[in-house]
């Protein structure tokens, strides 16, 4: 799809996602302007020279999910301190470094994780009964298309099973996932519409700084808490920036 959208010979690329971006930086060879978004770090993905001068075609902003999923852990622990097996439901095929600095977060928690992949919906089943045959005693969700279309699932499996379920973005706490810590994604979105337009203008995009965000939002689902038997201190509640009851 990216080589025949490049053989168009459009006035600029729009992608959302490492991957997506991926397929884009490599089928234009640097001859089209591209903004986007992706959730991990784009030096370190290869898609700039640096945040502050990206130096080729590509501009936009990170979310940053993946550096945040140490945070996210983090999060886990303080709401849940007798968590210690949790299992993390992503998809492989999902470019970034967020499973990585999840677990190496773990690690320092003394948290026991237990990966299942997923590539497809139809796999989701099979990979929640594996977590819960590894007695789990929460759910991490990595960020990506394919989960997010199944927040509605996992955040309803969560509550069935009384199993807390922790994301990075809000549209998961707000189908019954117990909390969520991640960027605005509405924010971000605005922001990368600015970007296509400053493009547009003539802007280079390896003269326009990538952005990180600036606000991250967490999110608590108290009536999720209160379903899944979950007391939680009003210090932690003090620090949400939403709670949905």
């Amino acid at each position: 799809l990216a080589d025949e959208l490049v053989a168009l010979k459009p006035s600029i690329l729009v992608g959302i996602g490492g991957d997506v971006i991926k397929a884009l930086v490599e089928a234009s060879k640097g001859s089209i302007p591209i903004v986007g978004g992706v959730n991990d770090n784009p030096v370190r993905a290869g898609f700039a020279t640096s945040l502050a001068r990206p130096g080729r075609n590509f501009t936009g902003v990170t979310f940053l999910t993946d550096e945040m999923a140490a945070k996210r852990m983090e999060l886990l622990n303080e709401v849940i301190p007798n968590a210690k097996r949790v299992a993390v439901i992503y998809n492989p095929q999902h470019l970034d470094d967020e499973l990585a600095f999840a677990r190496r977060a773990a690690g320092s928690l003394s948290i026991e994780l237990s990966e299942h992949p997923i590539v497809q919906a139809s796999e989701l089943d099979a990979a929640l009964r594996d977590a819960m045959a590894n007695r789990s005693d929460a759910i991490f969700v990595i960020a990506s298309r394919l989960t997010n279309l199944l927040s509605d699932k996992l955040a309803q499996f969560g509550l069935q099973e009384k199993v807390p379920v922790i994301a990075a973005w809000r549209e998961f706490t707000a189908n019954g996932a117990l909390l969520s810590y991640g960027p605005d994604r509405i924010l971000q979105a605005k922001r990368i519409a600015e970007y296509v337009q400053k493009v547009l203008n003539n802007a280079k995009p390896g003269d326009l700084p990538i952005e990180q965000p600036t606000k991250f939002e967490l999110v608590v689902n108290l009536k999720t808490a209160r379903a899944i038997g979950l007391a939680i201190n009003r210090e932690f509640l003090l620090r949400a920036d939403d709670l949905i009851d």
